[in-house]
């Protein structure tokens, strides 16, 4: 392990604004919300609106597929605009999706609240990426990414700990009302962070996409696995524990916000542990290792349920930070592209994940193979990412 290049001249920030890592790591929180609001309370979706386990996987796929379609171009959007309106309008799509789920009263509304909702997460690391970048020194930077990703954790921990309970005492719809206020608040906070819009000389490419280079090539598809084998534990975690290890509601919410914690302690310690690396790969490929192994635990609870419990630990504190140590690499230096459009593009990778391991995990778990099944292909994607990892490798040591 070595220390990371010296700062080049002119990089350091002269100002930190006032709340901004805080604002960031709310930002992180709301924009991922939705996946975790879905993934608590699909025991109450499935029984009121009667649809099926691949349909409620649709879900949380169309949410990530429009996330990585538009994390094509959000990216330049960020670098021309600038870091502190896209985040004031991700929160605004914020509200305005969970408007949408809570006063739809058929599946076809929830449909367009997630439409809504991929909107607003393909800014969310563009975003808050380029504020990191435009204010925070570079020694400062992945600590700063670190805090800012647990924000998304911080979420699964309050999803997980609190909507099952507030759904049964009110309803499902009123629990997730009570996100649109929060939004609106942080909004009109992120008006007041200073303008980080580029000088004109530095804008180039407008709105089209660029072509990644090798290493950012090799980090989205790293993306894309991690991504697939996240979401579908994120969105079939508490319907497993429900449906084939018998736990009641309440007990498999709270493996979500098991995995919440976890991931929270997981994203801090190890992006500051990364940005010690010169090679980003080489935790990048500890993470999906270590990961792939947990999954196993998962297959073993169907015999031994406690072990469901250390594996959303395991998987938290692995799966979760993996994508944490990602944006670490887009932030620190140019070696995967300008921030806000590497940011993107990694993003688009694991929000493609996003959308194919929801979408697999539910067919497989409709079919013949079952949860078993599920598992399985959870594992693989993860393995998927090792394989990234280690080529990804090669290329930045070359």
């Amino acid at each position: 392990m070595t220390t990371q290049p010296r700062p080049r001249a002119g990089d350091r920030a002269p100002e930190v604004p006032g709340g901004l890592v805080p604002l960031l790591t709310t930002g992180m929180g709301l924009a991922m919300f939705v996946l975790f609001a879905l993934g608590s309370l699909g025991p109450s979706l499935l029984h009121e609106l009667g649809i099926s386990r691949s349909q409620f996987g649709a879900l949380t796929a169309l949410a990530f597929g429009t996330a990585s379609v538009l994390s094509l171009y959000t990216g330049h959007v960020t670098d021309l605009l600038g870091g502190r309106w896209t985040l004031v309008a991700l929160l605004i799509t914020v509200a305005a999706a969970f408007t949408v789920l809570a006063l739809g009263g058929a599946y076809v509304w929830l449909l367009l609240a997630l439409l809504l909702a991929g909107a607003a997460q393909a800014f969310a690391n563009p975003a808050t990426n380029r504020l990191i970048a435009a204010h925070l020194a570079p020694e400062r930077r992945a600590a700063a990414v670190g805090v800012k990703q647990s924000g998304v954790q911080i979420g699964a921990f309050a999803a997980g700990l609190l909507l099952p309970s507030l759904a049964s005492a009110l309803s499902w719809r009123a629990a997730l009302a009570l996100v649109v206020p929060v939004a609106l608040a942080a909004a009109l906070l992120a008006l007041r962070l200073p303008a980080d819009r580029p000088r004109a000389g530095r804008r180039t490419g407008g709105l089209l996409p660029k072509a990644p280079n090798a290493a950012a090539r090799w980090l989205i598809v790293y993306s894309l696995g991690v991504g697939a084998g996240l979401a579908s534990l994120n969105t079939y975690l508490p319907l497993y524990a429900h449906e084939e290890l018998g736990m009641g509601e309440r007990a498999s919410g709270a493996l979500i916000a098991t995995l919440g914690a976890a991931g929270i302690v997981a994203r801090v310690l190890w992006t500051r542990v990364s940005g010690r690396f010169t090679d980003i790969s080489v935790p990048l490929l500890a993470l999906a290792g270590t990961a792939a192994c947990f999954v196993v635990l998962m297959l073993a609870a169907g015999a031994l349920t406690p072990l469901v419990w250390i594996g959303a630990i395991g998987l938290g504190g692995s799966a979760v930070a993996a994508n944490a140590v990602s944006m670490v690499a887009v932030v620190r230096g140019p070696g995967f592209g300008a921030t806000g459009h590497a940011s993107a593009l990694v993003s688009m990778g694991f929000f493609g994940g996003f959308v194919v391991g929801p979408l697999a995990f539910g067919l497989l778990a409709d079919g013949t193979g079952g949860y078993g099944a599920g598992w399985t292909m959870v594992g693989a994607a993860f393995l998927a990412s090792v394989l990234c990892g280690a080529r990804m490798r090669r290329v930045v040591r070359s």
